[in-house]
């Protein structure tokens, strides 16, 4: 099953979508929540293990969700749909990794957490593969080209923005391994919907899910790498340069919105299958 032929986000799957997901992803994370809150302190290990054994598996709540709603079945049709991608995939990857590493490292004044070097392969692969980054054939693989079939690109990434916000909300009752006690949700909305205008103009210049996965955790690797971006990201400026932060975050902003109405002009423009 090829990109031009496997089945298409439409926006009468939105709801369903979204029900599949949410209740996929809070079910779990409900379940984690009980669990905490019967042993909160010193639980024994295999105890802990099961909590992190739920809250890995709401993170595919996305995934799932898409899978059921677009019928994608079979091993190479789930693979096809997760890993394909057009040329150039690498080359944008590297352009958007590259432009948030940049900034943080400027804004932080090329300053690192003690430690963040050692751990950051290992917490990126787990960032990856359980703990979010597998949420992208749900979020840029379906909601948002669904939502771009009825709504323009900044107002689609913005109610994809914000139900990624929203989803998010049961980490803020569970902190065993999520600390979310310092975050603003507020803030996190912003955040949220600013990212998923990177990830939107990712996906629509690489029609990659994966691609739009590995931006993702590595940028949630780096948020702990460089120091002060952590706060940085609750407007918290006292150990990084405002300067920088704003005008990175802006600039890959400006740039997205850029290289996706470019590239929706450049789709345009080719002959239709008919036409051919």
């Amino acid at each position: 099953m090829t990109n031009e032929t496997r089945s298409k986000p439409q926006p009468k799957l939105v709801w369903p979508f979204l029900a599949w997901n949410f209740g996929w992803t809070w079910g779990f994370m409900l379940l984690a929540i009980i669990l905490k809150n019967l042993w909160p302190e010193n639980p024994p290990v295999l105890y802990l293990a099961l909590e992190g054994l739920l809250t890995s598996l709401s993170m595919f709540g996305p995934v799932i969700a898409s899978l059921i709603v677009l019928k994608i079945k079979g091993f190479k049709a789930i693979c096809s749909f997760i890993f394909s991608s057009k040329k150039g995939t690498w080359l944008y990857l590297l352009l958007f990794s590259g432009g948030l590493a940049v900034t943080f490292a400027l804004a932080s004044g090329g300053k690192l957490v003690d430690g963040a070097l050692l751990s950051f392969i290992g917490s990126f692969i787990y960032l990856m593969t359980l703990a979010g980054g597998m949420e992208e054939p749900g979020w840029r693989g379906f909601l948002q080209p669904a939502l771009e079939k009825k709504f323009s690109m900044l107002i689609a990434s913005s109610i994809t923005g914000l139900a990624w916000a929203c989803w998010h909300i049961p980490l803020w009752f569970y902190d065993r391994f999520y600390d979310r006690s310092q975050d603003l949700f507020s803030v996190f909305i912003i955040f949220s919907i600013l990212l998923s205008f990177w990830l939107a103009a990712l996906y629509k210049k690489t029609q990659s899910a994966m691609a739009c996965n590995i931006f993702h955790a590595l940028s949630n690797t780096l948020i702990p790498t460089f120091v002060g971006i952590t706060q940085a990201n609750n407007l918290d400026f006292s150990q990084v340069n405002p300067f920088f932060y704003f005008g990175g975050v802006i600039l890959l902003t400006l740039y997205s919105i850029y290289l996706w109405y470019r590239t929706d002009r450049e789709e345009k423009a080719l002959p239709s299958k008919e036409e051919i």
